[in-house]
């Protein structure tokens, strides 16, 4: 998605004239913005982000974006060390 159509999307959500609503997306079974920004932040941290490098956002489902980022989430490597040690932590308690 090009910049200039995010602006126009984003436009749409927050004009009071349109009609355009966030649920629109989902009951459409369209990858939301958030999703398109999540998945776009977790491909720079995911060690499974190669799996994804390729896939066009636009066409992914509300669905199939849900399981690329719960994918990505998994194997998430955080930058910030703090976030880091929190993370081994959460994993050693499961």
């Amino acid at each position: 998605m090009s910049r200039e159509e995010s602006l126009e999307k984003m436009r749409q959500m927050t004009s009071k004239d349109s009609e355009y609503d966030w649920i629109d997306e989902h009951i459409n079974d369209q990858c939301s913005l958030f999703q398109m920004g999540r998945i776009e932040q977790l491909l720079h941290t995911s060690a499974t982000a190669s799996q994804y490098s390729n896939i066009n956002l636009n066409d992914l489902t509300y669905g199939e974006a849900a399981d690329i980022i719960r994918d990505l989430e998994e194997n998430d490597c955080p930058r910030d060390c703090r976030d880091q040690f929190q993370q081994v932590l959460r994993r050693n308690h499961k």
